[in-house]
């Protein structure tokens, strides 16, 4: 008997009985609450796991230990690994585990003692704030002692009562404000930074627009004006549960005082934060977002018209199916209108779009031609290019 069927007691081989079904169903009920108990075991341990990460987080905290300690990761799951192989277990399901069990304690510790502020609280106006991100970024001020307001003309009515004061006039919400997040749609961001120059905004001034190079002749007419104001972009959905692992693009645009107080926001988090000119942030952006969304666009575009269904598809799918499509399904469930804009409004997409198209018709000529070296030594050197030649 297995060392894990030894602890459970009740997980011994199946044995023959001759015993009729009403015993055979007594059998599985007991089973079935042992594995309740069980169940209510694991979830206590859980807690107790999960208190014991934020004690922890407390400690790295006063230490000026980082969030994320990647060697001892590693040693967590190398010793689930060594203890799984011990009780019989399969290692992958207990790696999966363990790995869950490891980020919902950096989600703890974060936000017990990585999300903190040390400044004075700001009072923030969130423009666009019944959006995704909008709603993202005033939860995230809320927790951090900020006082928020939002305004958002393009929010339906019954969404003013939910969460931060609604100001349904944007001077009215400057006016009580020293600090103005702008989280609108793509398309329309310059028309506020223009709005705002109008005003005579005294505050700082904010962006989060995917896209920066569009900007620059509002952003330049806003500084000719004396306003105060920077851009950021953050390289995550209003999905993110932690700011672990999480990128946010720190572009300067000539007002170094502003740009030194939005990073204070986050100067206690997880984040890391990457500085970029407005014209290296697009160029980077179109690699980064742009050509790994369009790749999965025309994938899905490709499968359409491939005359199966997905389900059809689906049932015979590998591994790398399974995982692009997952990849893609991400990609085409999220705003249509913003991926268009980031396509649209690059300055670099063409440059992107005619390497895209390149690429594609070299390798399909290596294809055609039966040229099975040049195929062969793209891939290597691809994978060299990853640090990741383990093939020789």
């Amino acid at each position: 008997m297995r060392a894990w069927q030894r602890l459970v007691g009740w997980a011994a081989r199946p044995r023959r009985s001759r015993a009729g079904p009403h015993t055979a169903f007594a059998s599985l009920s007991a089973l079935r609450e042992r594995i309740r108990q069980l169940d209510e075991d694991i979830l206590r341990l859980l807690a107790a796991r999960l208190e014991t990460a934020k004690a922890i987080g407390r400690q790295k905290k006063l230490a000026g230990i980082p969030l994320r300690d990647w060697n001892m990761e590693r040693q967590v799951l190398d010793r689930a690994a060594a203890q799984a192989q011990q009780l019989g277990l399969p290692g992958p399901t207990v790696r999966a585990i363990m790995q869950t069990l490891i980020a919902a304690a950096r989600v703890e510790q974060e936000r017990t003692s990585f999300s903190t502020y040390r400044g004075t609280a700001e009072s923030i106006l969130i423009i666009g704030g019944h959006g995704r991100m909008g709603r993202w970024f005033a939860d995230f001020f809320s927790n951090q002692g900020h006082r928020v307001s939002v305004y958002d003309p393009a929010a339906r009515s019954a969404e003013a009562g939910n969460g931060p004061a609604a100001v349904f006039s944007l001077a009215e919400g400057l006016s009580e404000t020293s600090f103005a997040l702008i989280a609108v749609p793509l398309p329309v961001v310059a028309d506020v930074i223009d709005e705002l120059t109008r005003l005579g905004y005294g505050g700082t001034i904010c962006d989060i627009a995917s896209l920066k190079s569009h900007l620059k002749p509002a952003l330049q007419r806003a500084r000719a004006a004396g306003l105060a104001l920077t851009s950021i972009h953050p390289m995550f959905g209003p999905g993110a549960r932690t700011l672990s692992d999480q990128v946010i693009c720190v572009c300067d645009c000539g007002d170094a005082e502003a740009t030194r107080r939005v990073e204070a926001f986050f100067a206690d988090t997880a984040a890391t934060l990457v500085r970029l000119s407005l014209d290296e942030h697009d160029r980077i952006i179109s690699y980064v977002l742009g050509l790994s969304h369009l790749t999965n666009i025309v994938l899905a575009k490709v499968l359409m018209e491939s005359g199966r269904t997905f389900d059809q598809l689906n049932r015979v799918g590998s591994t790398t199916f399974h995982s692009q499509m997952a990849t893609t399904g991400t990609v085409i469930r999220e705003d249509p209108e913003l991926y268009y804009a980031i396509q649209r409004l690059n300055p670099f997409s063409t440059d992107l779009l005619s390497a895209f198209q390149r690429e594609l018709a070299t390798v399909a000529d290596w294809i055609r031609n039966d040229d099975r070296a040049a195929f062969v030594a793209m891939m290597r050197a691809a994978r060299r290019w990853m640090a990741d030649d383990d093939a020789g």
